[in-house]
């Protein structure tokens, strides 16, 4: 038997590194054929060894430089070394030499796919396909490709021929993930059903994530004990069953499994080798945020920030949290500090605007929403925070234009409608403040506020009783401000004159 022959043998038993030995041992042979140089670039791509594997057969290429195959090696370990445009070059030498084989093709859609070339990723998976039909590894991957251009009929049309071609774990996993990122999770579940008990705690985490997307929380528990129970207690599942007994509002027994799932975050920020505590850090904050608990997400903001400074999100929540602590002032700091960052999202203007309509910087509120809506377009909130801001300038006529746009996009909010029958009170407009104010009782507001404004209403008419009634339903409402108990005794007084003979 000659080298050669003993070759092929090793390397179809997998003995990578005998047959790299048996390579090296005959380096006589270099000279004389592509083979040596060939083979030994190949090995050391099966065993991973890949910068070497590229200086061999480039030294093979000088010697023999119409030899496609050895180009193909050299785009596969380029590729493993994230170097995709080398590796693109490399196949395209290797197609021109007449080295055409499906699986160079897919490596070329696996190129771009990975730099987000979706649209030539499909057509060289489609090229692939063309000579190996039932390639299932080229069909998921064009399955991929498909479905991060949100072509999702082709998507599922190749994900499911993976799995009538080859029904395991690796096909229902796939399956799995398109259903749950078109939200379909009956689907999901009909297939997760199907996954073999070697992955029972995958499953049965992910029976419970989709039970409680579809709203079902008690039938979500069962499962997510099922994979404790299966030796799957990590952060996921502690998480998940936070959130699941959130929305049972069973608040002990989610804050439990919220604090048990950042226990072991803390031990994972122990270890010196982690490499992934940004992302730990932010579902930490994420964590409490949850929880509600921001005296504890704002220790966690502060710790992480002092490894971080500059994450934009960590800076966002800074200011979420502040909001939320009604600490508007420092909630504009962090949010002019993700400005500064570079951060120009909707969502970061509208938490700005906020926080400064609350800290007496109206104008600035103003002009932020202005700025806002003219990136972005106008929402039904946007709105109603412009007439927020200009009636805390007095400028009611402003305020009732904007409130009664925000009223335009939805038309059955109570909210709206009861600040514009505000405004036309402001503006003296009695009548259709009453109107307005009575329609806002009738859309279900029956707070103590509501009764306040129809109360201060009915005096500006002179009509004390009514006006008394509405403020004494107020403060049973449990809106007991100081003024309205010495508007009742004003009031009261001006009716007792109104008894007294002329």
């Amino acid at each position: 038997m000659d080298y050669k022959q003993e070759f092929e043998q090793l390397v179809q038993e997998k003995r990578y590194e005998d047959a790299r030995i048996l390579l090296e041992q005959n380096h006589i042979h270099a000279l004389e054929d592509p083979f040596y140089y060939a083979n030994m670039g190949w090995i050391l791509n099966q065993l991973e060894r890949f910068e070497e594997a590229i200086i061999c057969l480039k030294k093979g290429l000088q010697l023999f430089p119409e030899d496609g195959w050895m180009y193909s090696q050299i785009a596969y370990a380029d590729d493993r070394l994230g170097k995709l445009d080398d590796a693109l070059d490399a196949i395209d030498q290797a197609l021109k030499l007449g080295f055409d084989e499906p699986w160079l093709h897919g490596e070329k859609g696996w190129c771009y796919k990975e730099m987000q070339k979706y649209d030539e990723a499909i057509q060289c998976f489609e090229d692939a396909l063309m000579d190996d039909e039932n390639n299932v590894w080229l069909l998921a991957q064009a399955a991929y490709s498909y479905l991060s251009k949100e072509d999702y009929q082709s998507a599922e049309e190749y994900f499911l021929k993976c799995y009538r071609l080859k029904p395991n774990d690796d096909s229902i996993f796939d399956l799995v993930n398109f259903y749950k990122h078109v939200n379909d999770f009956e689907k999901a579940i009909t297939y997760l059903e199907k996954t073999s008990s070697q992955y029972e705690g995958w499953k049965q985490f992910e029976l419970g994530n989709a039970y409680h997307e579809l709203g079902n929380d008690g039938e979500a528990v069962d499962h997510l004990e099922q994979s404790l129970a299966s030796g799957r207690d990590d952060t996921g599942v502690r998480t998940l069953l936070g959130d699941v007994y959130d929305a049972l509002n069973q608040k002990e027994e989610s804050c439990l499994h919220y604090d048990q799932a950042l226990g072991y975050y803390e031990k994972a920020l122990q270890r010196d080798e982690e490499n992934d505590r940004e992302w730990i850090w932010q579902e930490m904050i994420w964590i409490a945020h949850k929880e509600k608990n921001y005296e504890k997400k704002l220790s966690y903001l502060d710790r992480a920030s002092a490894e971080f400074p500059n994450n934009i999100w960590m800076q966002y929540h800074y200011a979420r949290c502040y909001s939320d602590m009604n600490d508007y002032a420092n909630a504009v700091k962090a949010c002019e500090k993700c400005f500064d960052l570079g951060e120009k999202s909707k969502e970061m203007l509208d938490l700005y605007a906020w926080n400064l309509g609350r800290c007496d910087k109206e104008e600035k509120a103003i002009e932020t929403l202005l700025k806002r809506i003219d990136m972005y377009g106008g929402e039904e909130w946007n709105y109603g925070e412009l007439g927020w801001d200009y009636a805390q300038l007095k400028d009611y006529d402003q305020a009732l234009a904007y409130f009664e746009k925000a009223l335009a996009v939805n038309p059955d909010s109570e909210m709206h409608i009861s600040m514009i029958g505000w405004c036309y009170l402001r503006l003296e407009q009695y009548d259709q403040a009453l109107s307005y104010l009575k329609h806002a009782q009738d859309a279900g507001r029956q707070d103590g506020w509501i009764f306040s404004v129809m109360g201060e209403t009915y005096a500006a008419i002179h009509e004390y009783g009514q006006a008394i009634n509405c403020f004494t339903e107020a403060l049973e409402r449990d809106y007991d401000e100081p003024w309205i108990h010495e508007e009742i005794e004003t009031l009261r007084e001006k009716m007792n004159k109104q008894k007294q003979p002329g």
